[in-house]
């Protein structure tokens, strides 16, 4: 019985005990045809019929049906529920789109097309995952405290490291690049043919003339980055000035040092999926795994937190089943399945035919300018042209937001009243607000000293200066009304930036509260024939292999010492408790197993390595020759020292 037979049989198991949210696919067609009769059926319905039409709805998908979660309007996204056959693709699919992901990341993926995959589910599904038992991270029974750094804005302070890829050259690129924002957890991941200062330095101008330099660039100190990058950035650009980070334990403290893992893993991942070893190619795809995941720390993705949105991929990011997207190949292919109108007027404009295709994306995204109920509840208030009401709504939103967020949420709500107020103040890029909050509350008080307040601003534009006078002297009622629907949208996605930032900033503070607590893991004993995890030394495995390999306990001696057995055969020597886990599902059987001879664990690594098994070098020269005889390992093999060499001690071989 393969992994996928096994996941449904234990959920038709579990739908036995429980058939709350596991729909088999009759269950799930009936339910369809009932909701369909009880529609046009004109008698009385019964209380079944009453019920399914309170909570779900069906929706036409082309030839299929599909049912979905009750809407509250016809713009809302539907959330559709999957039949129990189908639960296995519809997770797995998400489990290799946030490249072998946890479970959060996979509930936060799962949940924003589906109504019914719980998260027992999802943990039963990565139970039965080999990858994921092999790439996953032992839990450390000890920790060490540390001082987190926080970070208040974006570009204030970036961390940059590099991976050794030596050992599994793909086309000349040796080295991975990984620069990630401190706030936001945003990370670029650029493969280098060497480390050499020259060509870090183009890389890090290549990604500080498309996101802005930061004002700290932190570094682990040591020799995989050294001063003679900040030297080769000034004479690349004489403008940049920043400054070194300063000196950290890269283990304890170095947060991209903590991405280099899951970045690797998810490396490791995606050349098994795909049977190749060109991880260089596998960077691009890798680098969007991570931005879009879900970041426990963030409570959010890091591309969410760095752009406010969600990032999309084509039409798999919209509601539409699979099934109806695969059958599309043409714009016409969509508006015949999806159902839109082709009339005159679309046929003559590519513009507005290309905007009906849009699929109400932007109408089902969250409103960003509802911050928050005492704010939302206030703004709204202020159409009424009250005063006191403003001056209050000041009060409440100064206390919850930036300035900048203020000036968007009044032109955001005073637009939907009708007034048209101050809508120029907050698309002046260059007033600052001081100056916006004085016009705000002059309005306020009837407008009397809007004139010498817009005439004292020094970085106000002539045309928005003469627009607010022009307006105020018709008497006020179109004041400002400059501003431009697109700018309007603007202002919106920053007023989201800002935000999705501003509470990354606040989960940062959270995260810094709980790295500091560690809980030991309570080990229970094995029982022979239960399957564990072996954690691979790193000296005897390749950049490109699993953390872990698998197998099971043979025997158990009466000291606790374990015997266990790979696929390639029985490793030497004997296990205490602590140097394997537990996995949760029986992967291997004993027949999956050799136990006619002795490996040792490099041995069984290499034996189901897809790059070779272990290529790495590591040399412990401490002469006046610096690395520059074949005595050192480094120098013969033709590869460069690294941090892990000769206790990062100076040489010339770097």
């Amino acid at each position: 019985m393969d992994v996928e037979d096994r996941f449904r049989k234990c959920l038709f198991e579990r739908y036995a005990k429980n058939k709350n949210y596991l729909l088999p696919k009759d269950c799930y067609f009936t339910m369809i045809n009932d909701l369909k009769t009880a529609q046009v059926s004109s008698t009385t319905k019964t209380s079944r019929q009453y019920k399914l039409m309170k909570r779900y709805e069906v929706l036409q998908c082309g030839p299929h049906d599909k049912l979905i979660r009750k809407r509250s309007s016809p713009d809302e996204a539907p959330i559709f529920f999957v039949t129990l056959e189908d639960t296995y693709d519809t997770i797995k699919t998400a489990h290799i789109a946030t490249g072998h992901g946890g479970r959060d990341r996979m509930l936060k993926e799962l949940e924003k097309k589906f109504a019914n995959i719980q998260r027992d589910s999802v943990e039963l599904f990565k139970s039965y995952c080999l990858v994921c038992q092999e790439k996953q991270k032992r839990q450390k029974t000890k920790g060490v405290v540390v001082r987190p750094i926080l970070t208040e804005e974006f570009n204030s302070r970036s961390q940059v490291d590099l991976v050794d890829y030596q050992s599994m050259e793909d086309g000349g690129y040796k080295w991975i690049m990984v620069y990630q924002d401190h706030l936001t957890k945003f990370v670029v991941l650029r493969p280098l043919t060497s480390k050499r200062a020259c060509q870090v330095a183009l890389q890090l101008v290549d990604i500080f003339t498309l996101f802005g330099a930061p004002v700290i660039l932190q570094s682990d100190n040591g020799s995989e980055f050294t001063a003679v990058v900040i030297r080769e950035l000034r004479d690349l650009w004489p403008e940049l000035k920043l400054v070194h980070g300063k000196p950290r334990h890269p283990q304890s403290q170095g947060s991209v040092e903590r991405a280099n893992g899951d970045i690797k893993d998810m490396l490791t991942a995606w050349m098994s999926d795909h049977q190749t070893t060109r991880w260089s190619l596998g960077l691009k795809f890798v680098q969007f795994m991570k931005n879009r995941a879900y970041h426990s720390g963030l409570k959010r993705s890091p591309y969410r937190a760095m752009f406010g949105v969600e990032p999309r991929v084509g039409l798999s990011s919209t509601w539409l089943p699979e099934a109806l997207i695969d059958e599309m190949q043409t714009e016409e292919d969509l508006r015949e399945r999806v159902g839109w109108s082709s009339n005159a007027d679309n046929a003559s404009n590519p513009e507005s035919a290309g905007s009906d295709l849009d699929i109400n994306i932007t109408s089902v995204s969250v409103q960003v300018h509802e911050e928050s109920t005492s704010a939302g509840a206030t703004l709204q208030e202020l159409s009424n042209g009250d005063a006191a009401v403003i001056d209050r709504a000041f009060e409440i939103v100064q206390d919850e937001l930036t300035m900048t967020n203020v000036t968007a949420i009044l032109q955001e709500e005073l637009s939907n009243g009708g007034e048209g107020v101050v809508e120029t103040v907050q698309c002046e890029p260059s007033m600052t607000d001081a100056t916006a909050t004085a016009i705000l509350h002059e309005l306020s008080n009837g407008g009397e000293g809007v004139v010498e307040t817009v005439q004292g601003e020094p970085s106000m534009t002539d045309a928005t200066a003469t627009a607010i006078l022009q307006e105020l002297s018709n008497g006020g009622e179109g004041v400002l009304h400059t501003e431009n629907n697109e700018l309007r949208l603007l202002n919106k996605r920053q007023l989201s930036i800002n935000r999705q930032r501003e509470a990354s900033r606040e989960c940062q503070k959270g995260q810094a509260e709980r790295m500091i607590k560690r809980s030991r893991i309570e080990l229970c004993p094995g029982q022979p024939g239960d399957n564990v995890a072996v954690p691979v030394p790193l000296v005897d495995r390749g950049r490109g292999d699993p953390r872990n390999i698998l197998g099971i306990i043979l025997h158990k001696t009466e000291n606790d010492l374990y015997k266990i057995a790979t696929r390639s055969g029985v490793l030497k020597g004997s296990f205490t408790r602590n140097e394997f886990e537990l996995c949760a599902q029986k992967l291997l059987t004993e027949q999956d197993v050799k136990c006619d001879k002795q490996v040792s664990v490099r041995e069984a690594v290499v034996q189901n390595s897809l790059s070779g098994g272990q290529g790495f070098t590591k040399c412990n020269c401490s002469g006046g020759k610096k690395c520059q005889t074949n005595r050192c390992k480094c120098f013969k093999r033709k590869v460069l020292c690294n941090s892990r060499c000769h206790q990062s001690l100076t040489c010339k071989n770097k």
